[in-house]
C-alpha cells in the first residue's frame, strides 16, 4: 500500500511540477520546498489531489512540512489519515 501512496503521489508531482527539468528522479526524502518543486499554489493543488486520490479530508492545519515535505512524510501522513478513518 506505502508504494502505492508514493507511486501516486510521485506521479502527480513529476507530471504537474518536475515535467520540464532534465532529471526528473523524485527521491523518497526530497523537501519539495527547500528544492522548490513546488510553491504555495502546488501545496494547495497536492492537498486536492490527495483527498480525491484517497479520499481524505485534510484540515488547514495538518498542512505543515511535517506532513507534506516529502515523499515519505505524505506516505506517513496519508497512512495514519486512512487507518484513522477505517475505525
Amino acid at each position: 500500500m506505502s508504494e502505492d501512496i508514493k507511486g501516486k503521489i510521485r506521479k502527480f508531482i513529476v507530471d504537474n511540477y518536475l515535467k520540464r527539468l532534465q532529471d526528473n528522479q523524485l527521491k523518497d526524502n526530497d523537501s519539495f520546498l527547500e528544492q522548490g518543486i513546488i510553491d504555495s499554489i502546488g501545496v494547495i493543488e497536492l492537498t486536492n489531489f490527495i483527498q480525491k486520490a484517497f479520499r481524505i479530508e485534510i484540515e488547514v492545519s495538518e498542512i505543515i512540512p511535517d506532513n507534506f515535505d516529502t515523499l515519505n512524510n505524505l506516505e506517513r501522513y496519508i497512512t495514519k489519515k486512512l487507518r484513522k478513518d477505517a475505525k
